[in-house]
């Protein structure tokens, strides 16, 4: 068994397609993200990585990310 289980993959797979709803055209802007993660630590590591990996894919460059709120999992991702 590999580190990315079915349900973490599953449960990355639909934060992807809402998050991807959300994605701003390439315009060469700056533009965000605002994420929440209801997952522990080691769930929200490997379904962050999904959706960086996933805009990514898309094209976009990640500029930063930020974990902006220690009690709700909240993510801030910088791309453009």
């Amino acid at each position: 068994m590999g580190i990315f289980s079915t349900n973490y993959e599953k449960e990355a797979e639909e934060l992807w397609k809402e998050v991807e709803k959300d994605l701003r055209p390439k315009d060469g802007l700056k533009h965000v993200l605002y994420i929440h993660i209801p997952s522990i630590v080691s769930e929200y590591n490997i379904k962050l990585n999904f959706v960086i990996e996933k805009i990514q894919k898309y094209g976009y460059s990640i500029i930063d990310v930020k974990f902006t709120c220690e009690t709700s999992n909240k993510f801030l991702i910088i791309y453009e």
